[in-house]
């Protein structure tokens, strides 16, 4: 079966599960350390723990018995449904389509109108095969992106409360694109180009991303956890308030050049800031 589909991040998956843990056995799982348990079930499911996934399930089908045994089922799909996604991320998709579809229109500003495209009409294109320009100049509202054709072209788009989820995004153009409040979750992000992007509380988890330009993009409050970055180009970008932690990385270019700000802090603040950020990039600094 290759259906593509939305499915919940294994971070959100994982907090389900620590959520029953607790109630199942509140001995062993207090809700003081819920942070330290969300991470240790995501590295499972992310296969980065030596426990298995199965080993998991039982044993919360155990502590959570048959008082929990409908919810856990649930869980189990979720986890299978997860699972299918991620291994699809190593095949392209493939589908193509002429249709032509009637689109609602949204004022961009500076004279722009921008195709709307939301959940329902992503889901139709998906299944159909994407036409040529479905992604340019569109603006995406609430949308779960879990499919992409090679080089998709998102010149000038906006992103709006959105997730890139399970998604294999190859040789992408967000040139000149806008994207708010919206998550990369467990994606394979390759050759992209963020060339002039604004980026603004989105954020990049259990992601793969090689190859990746953020040129003169502007990030504002964005966290990269548990990703590998890979030849990463930072030239000229501007990092305000971002964070990267459990990051494994390489080759990180030119971040010498960035503006690496952080709005409302002290001097010190910043300072100590940029600190972490190269320390996390494995970039040593000049100095000053």
């Amino acid at each position: 079966m290759n259906d593509y589909k939305a499915v919940r991040s294994s971070l959100d998956i994982s907090r389900s599960i620590a959520f029953y843990l607790e109630m199942s056995d509140p001995a062993a799982f207090r809700l003081g350390d819920r942070a330290g348990s969300i991470k240790t079930i995501n590295d499972i499911l992310q296969g980065r723990s030596e426990q298995t996934v199965e080993a998991m399930l039982a044993d919360l089908e155990q502590k959570g018995g048959t008082y929990y045994a409908g919810e856990i089922a649930v869980l189990r799909q979720n986890i299978q449904d997860f699972q299918h996604q991620k291994m699809m991320l190593t095949q392209s998709y493939g589908k193509s389509s002429s249709k032509t579809y009637r689109f609602r229109t949204y004022d961009g500003g500076n004279g722009r109108s921008l195709k709307i495209v939301d959940q329902k009409l992503f889901d139709r294109a998906a299944k159909a095969g994407f036409p040529p320009e479905f992604f340019r100049e569109t603006y995406f509202d609430q949308v779960t992106l879990y499919c992409l054709p090679e080089r998709a072209d998102f010149y000038g788009s906006i992103f709006q409360d959105c997730a890139f989820a399970v998604c294999r995004i190859s040789a992408p153009s967000f040139v000149g694109a806008s994207i708010y409040s919206s998550e990369f979750h467990s994606c394979v992000l390759e050759h992209a180009d963020f060339f002039n992007a604004s980026i603004a509380h989105t954020h990049f988890r259990d992601s793969a991303l090689s190859h990746v330009t953020f040129q003169k993009a502007r990030l504002k409050s964005c966290n990269t956890i548990d990703c590998t970055l890979n030849s990463i180009n930072y030239l000229t970008a501007t990092l305000d308030s971002c964070s990267f932690g459990r990051v494994t990385v390489s080759d990180i270019r030119h971040l010498d050049t960035a503006a690496i700000t952080q709005g409302g802090a002290t001097q010190e603040e910043c300072r100590r800031n940029r600190d972490d950020i190269f320390q996390a990039l494995g970039v040593e600094q000049e100095a000053a």
